[in-house]
């Protein structure tokens, strides 16, 4: 396949004339489309093709990555913001199309299509979007705050709600498919596996969902007997020259781990295990240990981000939980790539103020604010504890920041079957909630005003995307 650029794109104002109705040039989208480099973002994407491709040639970078954009804002599934593109100007304009059509730009399956091809790149695309809006910001901002916030935060994944017997239940459902497909395979008889009597049991118990103790026990004890056997067929059809599917070997693979994890849980009494297994078709998703109100456990990845200059950065990223304290010398180094120097100050929490996090501080004179380690004492001083409840309020714009991700950029519960495209949709949305950030607040006009000699002057501004453009 072959990459080819887009046309150019006509103005907003041209662009609605087929429709008597004009774009708004206050229009939310009409707006991001002027800020994302574009031209950059299509030579990176270009990378992913080879210069001896042939064939038919792929849909354009701005296209499907501005379509992942309005996904994420608007909350919609890969067919609905096909659709929503085809009925509304606005996006349209936005994806980079040269004139309205009222017909679908492109399948909905295109999309997961280029989630898979950019996985390899989007770190980097979303260090050039963060990098370029990192410009325009210090173009227009005549001081700066060498101020760095960090914090982490999971992100969950929609997935059914993990349980024991629920995931041994569906690995024997698929291990039976499995043997008959391959006994079909030899022309032997299907192995004698009480597929009748395994589904009684299942349906009776899956009937009381409030059972108790011991009745869940006897359940997983059933469940990993059916199992083992079915697992021994599968070892004798393979042995006897039968292959699999390459869908079906991988199925297979988890299902061997779930079923050593779940022995082992069953023989030793317990009920947590390395690595565990909670989902047969996303193997790659581990529990979370977050002890919200909400939720002590979410089912997802974990990140390690941080906020400088209003754009918030991912540091680490991970399926399975980490102690983000040990990043906090890794953050301060990619803060010193960014900037060229170590940040005046440091805000973080309890868990990154650690003896070493806070000796690297003290080397680098750099402040790291929060109460001191150990016991609270007696009596505190009346300043120092305005400067800790000042820190902490200061320290909350990351907390708001993750609440707007999760409440408004679609990372509340990402529905996604691969971890490429679970990756993706995280760097997506943190792009657009830093496009969305600098259009919040540079587009709010700000009123300055002084007193010399007894007059009063004000001066009004309004910052736009570019200072040439900027007015009083």
């Amino acid at each position: 396949m072959v990459y080819r650029q887009s046309p150019h794109q006509l103005s907003f104002e041209s662009f609605g004339c087929g429709l008597s109705t004009p774009l708004s040039p206050d229009n939310e989208w009409v707006r991001l489309a002027d800020i994302f480099p574009w031209k950059e973002l299509d030579e990176a994407y270009q990378l992913e093709f080879s210069k001896k491709s042939t064939g038919r040639a792929a849909k354009p970078f701005r296209m499907l990555y501005g379509a992942g954009l309005i996904q994420n804002r608007m909350k919609l599934t890969d067919r609905g913001v096909v659709d929503a593109i085809r009925d509304t100007p606005a996006y349209q304009y936005f994806i980079g199309l040269s004139e309205y059509r009222a017909e679908k730009p492109f399948a909905y399956t295109s999309l997961c299509t280029f989630r898979k091809r950019i996985a390899d790149i989007s770190e980097l695309v979303r260090n050039i979007i963060n990098d370029w809006l990192r410009a325009k910001i210090e173009a227009v901002v005549p001081f700066k705050v060498d101020v760095m916030i960090t914090d982490a935060t999971a992100i969950p994944v929609k997935i059914r709600y993990p349980q024991d017997t629920s995931l041994l239940n569906q690995a024997r459902q698929n291990l039976e498919d499995m043997a008959i497909d391959m006994a079909h395979q030899l022309n032997v008889p299907n192995p004698r596996m009480y597929k009748r009597e395994a589904k009684q049991v299942w349906t009776a118990f899956s009937r009381h969902p409030k059972s108790q103790k011991q009745s869940v026990h006897k359940q997983v004890k059933a469940q990993l007997q059916y199992v083992r056997r079915d697992l021994r067929y599968i070892n004798e059809f393979i042995d006897a020259g039968a292959i699999l599917t390459a869908k079906q070997a991988v199925r297979l693979g988890v299902i061997r781990i779930l079923f050593d994890q779940q022995w082992h849980m069953f023989t030793h009494n317990i009920h947590h295990v390395a690595d565990r297994i909670i989902s047969l078709q996303q193997p790659y998703i581990r529990p979370i240990q977050r002890g919200k109100a909400k939720a002590k456990v979410e089912f997802g990845a974990k990140i390690d981000a941080s906020l400088s200059e209003g754009i918030v950065d991912i540091e680490r990223f991970e399926f399975s939980a980490f102690n983000e304290s040990k990043d906090f010398e890794a953050t301060l180094d990619h803060y010193f790539d960014l900037h060229g120097h170590y940040p005046d100050e440091v805000l973080a929490d309890t868990l990154y103020r650690n003896r070493d996090n806070r000796k690297l501080c003290k080397d680098l004179g750099i402040i790291i604010c929060g109460p001191k380690l150990g016991a609270k004492p007696k009596h505190v001083d009346a300043k120092k504890r305005r400067q800790d409840t000042d820190a902490e309020n200061r320290r909350g714009a990351i907390e708001r920041r993750f609440a707007f991700l999760k409440g408004s950029v679609g990372l509340d519960l990402v529905n996604t079957r691969t971890a490429e495209s679970l990756a993706v949709k995280i760097d997506q949305a943190m792009v657009l909630s830093n496009a969305l950030t600098f259009l919040r607040v540079f587009a709010i006009p700000i009123l300055i005003s002084t007193t010399n000699d007894g007059q009063t002057y004000r001066f009004r501004y309004k910052f736009t995307t570019s200072t040439k453009n900027m007015v009083a």
